[in-house]
């Protein structure tokens, strides 16, 4: 109870199902993209490199933007992540708060009041999700915006070069520029699929970083060491000096407590704040 206390139920509801989502999802479609990725477009660049130096400065600049454009969304949208699951906490924990607490919220007649604390987490997780789906969606747009971009301008300063191409030349080089605006798109293509992954990435990560919490904390309750009896002793139990209190608690209910306990034994412990317990040993 101590170890869950220290997460909260709801807290550990999240991390067990939303958390292990997020991480589930990076996982299977991003071994996917991050080995199809860099394999298309290695080879893309490798068979347009030489092609054109102006075309390849452009597929460059295309790049460049594209890789800006997911660093800036990237930083605004990160932030709000680490958010987004900790709202995500507090919304479980005022909902099982009112299932829990179901017959005492109708005695005093709450239903409104929890209804309106329900609407203050829900409205501030509405809010952060609409703002980086928004951000996100930016991408979209941004994506369409660079290909065409791309093309035309392969196209545009293409049809420069082939004006001024000799006759026999101008069938190569309008070849080559359709060639290379193919591979172009597969060059950002490519780069867009590793866009998936970071725009995935940034939530998963804090959700590993939840998931790891849970799974390194160190139980206080530890087993013994002692492996095999050494005793002539059946079935008796010795206390000596013991002392506890709960992990949230401010003093002790057992305080000093010494007593021997054989086999066939009633013991009756009085803690420090009065509560008693029996034993039968």
């Amino acid at each position: 109870m101590g170890e869950m206390n220290k997460f909260s139920v709801s807290s550990l509801i999240t991390r067990t199902t939303n958390d292990v989502t997020q991480v589930e999802m990076l996982i299977a479609m991003g071994l996917q993209l991050i080995v199809k990725a860099p394999i298309t477009a290695t080879w893309a660049i490798m068979k347009i490199l030489n092609k054109n130096f102006t075309w390849s400065a452009i597929t460059g600049g295309a790049v460049l933007i594209l890789i800006l454009t997911i660093g800036i969304l990237m930083k605004l949208v990160l932030p709000n992540f680490k958010k987004v699951q900790k709202i995500i906490d507090k919304v479980n924990n005022v909902t099982r708060e009112n299932l829990t607490g179901i017959r005492v919220v109708r005695a005093f007649n709450g239903e409104d009041y929890q209804k309106n604390k329900f609407e203050k987490q829900n409205s501030e997780l509405t809010g952060l999700q609409t703002f980086n789906q928004r951000m996100m969606s930016i991408m979209s747009p941004v994506m369409y915006l660079i290909m065409n971009g791309l093309t035309l301008s392969i196209y545009f300063v293409g049809a420069y070069i082939i004006n001024e191409a000799g006759l026999t030349d101008k069938i190569n080089i309008f070849s080559d520029m359709v060639v290379f605006s193919s591979y172009a798109m597969q060059v950002i293509m490519s780069f867009l699929m590793l866009a998936m992954i970071f725009m995935m990435w940034p939530r998963a990560s804090v959700s590993g970083e939840r998931i790891l919490e849970v799974l390194e904390t160190k139980i206080a309750i530890k087993d013994g060491s002692i492996k095999e009896d050494k005793t002539e002793l059946k079935g008796t139990v010795e206390f000596k000096d013991v002392s506890f209190k709960y992990p949230d608690g401010q003093e002790e209910v057992l305080k000093n407590i010494s007593f021997t306990a054989n086999k066939g034994d009633t013991i009756a412990i009085i803690g420090s704040t009065g509560s008693r317990k029996v034993y039968s040993y």
